[in-house]
């Protein structure tokens, strides 16, 4: 078992706000606490979840909108983190790209694949089409899905040939609604990782 080398930043953050400790919580909080917790046994309350059970209305919806992006699509699990890493590299978030490095190589994902995503300031559609596009399978669903999602996250929509041409290779406007809400729900938490610092754990990837 081969030890996968991968800089991590995020673990020593200093949050800002971790989000209310259990003896603080209302019982509608702990409510969601539990569901979450339920939900994801191996994370339990992690990443944005925090902050958000400040706010019960928010966080009740959100964990259930997360877990039909994460799961509910009809994406591969390869697919989707693909679609979450340059969600988060383009909005800076480190905390979030550190958590799905992990999650990309479980599902498959190589490391030189990841490494190949333009990062930070870098970030612009000509960088993924000169660094990732070349390291995915010419004319296949992953290059399709990372020039989509590059330059939605790039210019904010699609242009006309782009949407025509995910269609035609995707062969449904529901998966390109599926890849747009992965990237709107990842922007709302590497929003919400951003604003409170959150860190991470420190992680060791193995292959």
């Amino acid at each position: 078992m081969n030890t996968m080398k991968y800089n991590q930043t995020s673990h020593n953050f200093t949050p800002r706000y971790h989000g209310p400790s259990l003896d603080e919580m209302t019982n509608e909080q702990l409510n969601i606490y539990n569901s979450i917790v339920a939900a994801r046994p191996r994370t339990g309350i992690s990443g944005p979840f925090g902050p958000w059970l400040s706010v019960p209305q928010i966080a009740d919806p959100a964990q259930k909108l997360g877990q039909a992006c994460r799961y509910g699509t009809s994406l591969s699990p390869q697919e989707s983190e693909l679609v979450i890493l340059l969600t988060a590299a383009k909005h800076k978030s480190h905390a979030e790209f550190d958590i799905h490095v992990g999650e990309a190589l479980k599902v498959g994902l190589c490391m030189d694949v990841i490494e190949s995503i333009p990062r930070d300031d870098e970030f612009s559609m000509s960088a993924v089409k000169e660094s990732l596009l070349p390291k995915l399978v010419p004319q296949s669903r992953d290059q399709m899905i990372v020039q989509f999602v590059s330059e939605l996250l790039e210019s904010a929509t699609v242009c006309d040939a782009t949407y025509k041409a995910a269609k035609n290779v995707l062969t449904e406007d529901s998966v390109l609604v599926e890849i747009t809400s992965i990237v709107g729900y990842y922007t709302f938490c590497a929003y919400t990782l951003n604003v409170f610092q959150i860190p991470t754990r420190e992680m060791s990837l193995d292959s």
